[in-house]
């Protein structure tokens, strides 16, 4: 078909907008279409009921639909824009609801009793439990409240560096540079989170709480622990992830907020470090856990900034 041929037949029958693809991808958009590319992939090489299968299949095509949309689309509006630097928050939900259906528990529990033995070393200690003493009540219910930021920070995050995003002198936002900002963000945070989400079904794991207890959580039960495991118990998939998703997401935005909203980033970097605290206090995760989902975070914050450049 000739060149002049194809430009009559598309002026013609123009091809849907959302069905373009974009000139340009941002580095966060092909971190998220690979780790959906991967899930679609490994749904079929482990076996997932059918089901399961077309319930991936079908959130895949409707993310990547609506990811080239936004990507398209995105400066034709500002409720777009928004909608731009909110939709990764969404991803993050689908990533780990989807990772959730390849999980396989394993019987033995040889990971949980590996790692059971490090928590004991830890919360066992003479040390760590004067300091639990010295705070009670207050620091278990400060821990608890931690644990339930770990839902809102991410969002927290996009709106602490869209605020310190550049403005000209006459208070009007730089469009390239705030997007510059934002897919800087999203690429450390969607590449800490969905490579935890990406190894999950590798590592299974039975959250400590439930499975060990003569390592106790918090002597008292504060309201906040109720909602924890309220939320827990009827929107997770009922498993441990290891490394951490919670952490290694806490530690990503903390560190993309400190570059991009410097104001922000010792705040950030408090409560990232309590969420840590407190998935393994309140016997969320394993402590081997926290630490992985922190080492993540790091890396994944180092890499970004090279794969962006």
């Amino acid at each position: 078909m000739s060149e002049t041929t194809y430009s009559a037949l598309t002026r013609a029958h123009p091809v849907p907008a959302i069905l373009h693809v974009p000139a340009r991808l941002t580095v966060a958009e092909k971190i998220a279409l690979a780790f959906f590319a991967y899930i679609s992939f490994a749904a079929c090489a482990f076996q997932v009921a059918g089901r399961d299968i077309a319930i991936i299949m079908t959130l895949n095509t409707l993310t990547f639909l609506t990811l080239m949309a936004l990507n398209r689309n995105r400066h034709r509006a500002p409720w777009l824009v928004t909608a731009a630097y909110l939709f990764p928050s969404l991803l993050i939900l689908v990533a780990y609801r989807e990772s959730g259906l390849l999980l396989a528990p394993h019987p033995n529990l040889q990971l949980d009793y590996a790692f059971i033995e490090w928590d004991r070393i830890l919360l066992q200690n003479h040390f760590v439990q004067a300091v639990l003493q010295a705070g009670a009540p207050w620091l278990e219910h400060y821990l608890e409240f931690a644990y339930l930021l770990c839902y809102p920070l991410v969002p927290l995050g996009v709106a602490a560096v869209y605020f310190a995003a550049p403005r000209n002198p006459a208070g009007i936002l730089a469009p390239r540079k705030c997007q510059g900002a934002m897919d800087d963000f999203w690429a450390t945070v969607l590449l800490a989170t969905l490579f935890c989400y990406a190894v999950y079904p590798f590592f299974p794991l039975t959250p400590p709480r439930v499975l060990f207890g003569d390592v106790l959580g918090p002597h008292v039960e504060p309201l906040l622990r109720h909602w924890n495991f309220w939320l827990l118990d009827h929107y997770s998939v009922q498993a441990c992830i290891f490394p951490s998703g919670h952490v290694a997401a806490a530690i990503a935005v903390a560190l993309a907020v400190r570059k991009h909203a410097p104001r922000f980033g010792a705040m950030f970097l408090f409560l990232a470090s309590s969420v840590a605290a407190a998935t393994v206090y309140g016997r969320y995760h394993y402590a081997a856990d926290a630490i992985a989902g922190a080492l993540v975070g790091i890396a994944a914050y180092k890499l970004s900034a090279h794969m962006r450049r």
